[in-house]
């Protein structure tokens, strides 16, 4: 574990089998991170007030722990059934005996509705970050955002993806990313358009990089990995000033740069005239996805904008396109 997670102890009656939990987490390539340990801990010192010797878990405690608290909103306690289900799962297949809280009984949690973003607005928002000025305190940040949100836009990484690319993962010569231990480790290779390439190769002058070395392609000050807190602030001052959204509105996210990729890819292999049971699966093994499911959840389709490509797909996937429930994390 990193120096930060080391910090975090578990003392309570599963407090060896949690630390046992989060490797086996991440062995399956889940991140695992700071508020997934944080809940996990929690979880460890609820269980204080019971006497427990051999760690095991009844229908009682289960229910003590996923009881809905004061006024908390159904996600949290979702987050906290979902948990307790994973942990007793993981339990019950190393020997312990642990109640296992019913999927069914876990509240349904109406995730986020992507945003699709209209070419016009991409071009609004690619306008604003062009014309960004070199700031003291980050030297190169005129230089880093318009190529960041190109990438994320052209190539629909997820932000953690793009922020991690070594100089050696982005080929120049031949317009193609390596992207290494992706989500649940996995790796994939990533061509770029040839304008995305050039712009590529316009970037790596300006910024002086040396290609060959494993240094971060998004450099932060110290030459670092880039912090993509600054990315989500960034995003909102952008559209702001390119008059997507106003102050006091929740605004698109990064991660619907992605899924704006999405759609958009698809809508133009359909129209170049692709068979659709082809595009989808291109569309997915590009996204990084391990199956068309999940690209499915990426498709949030418009009856007005996309009416074409919900005509083609409907008779395979009638149920995707009215709402989505499914939201990747970043």
């Amino acid at each position: 574990m990193k120096d930060r997670e080391k910090q975090l102890v578990f003392n309570g009656p599963y407090g060896d089998s949690c630390y046992l939990y989060v490797d086996y987490k991440k062995s399956l390539g889940y991140k695992f991170g700071e508020s997934s340990l944080y809940s996990l801990r929690y979880m460890d010192d609820f269980f204080k007030k019971y006497s427990i010797g051999i760690p095991f878990l009844t229908k009682e405690m289960a229910e003590d722990y996923t009881a809905k608290r004061g006024n908390e909103s159904a996600k949290t306690q979702h987050t906290r059934m979902s948990l307790i289900r994973q942990f007793a799962i993981f339990m019950n297949n190393t020997g312990y005996v642990f109640y296992v809280h019913p999927k069914e009984l876990i509240p349904i949690v109406k995730k986020f509705t992507p945003y699709i973003f209209t070419r016009d607005e991409i071009n609004s928002i690619l306008k604003v970050v062009d014309n960004l000025a070199a700031t003291p305190w980050s030297i190169h940040y005129h230089l880093i955002y318009p190529m960041l949100f190109r990438m994320l836009y052209c190539c629909g990484l997820r932000i953690n993806e793009a922020l991690s690319l070594k100089n050696s993962d982005v080929d120049v010569k031949n317009g193609i990313l390596t992207v290494t231990k992706a989500k649940l480790n996995t790796s994939r290779l990533v061509p770029m358009s040839k304008s995305l390439t050039d712009y590529c190769k316009i970037y790596v002058m300006k910024m002086g990089l040396d290609m060959n070395s494993t240094g971060y392609f998004y450099p932060s000050r110290d030459q670092g990995k880039y912090n993509r807190n600054p990315v989500y602030v960034k995003l909102k001052q952008f559209m702001k000033e390119a008059n997507i959204f106003t102050d006091g509105s929740v605004g698109p996210r990064v991660h619907d740069l992605r899924h704006t990729f999405s759609v958009h890819s698809l809508e133009k292999m359909v129209a170049d005239g692709q068979d659709i049971y082809c595009a989808l699966p291109v569309l997915s093994t590009y996204l990084g996805h391990r199956g068309i499911e999940s690209t499915e959840g990426y498709l949030r389709l418009t009856q007005e904008a996309y009416a074409g490509i919900i005509n083609l797909m409907s008779p395979l996937y009638e149920s995707v396109f009215p709402e989505v429930t499914f939201i990747e994390e970043q």
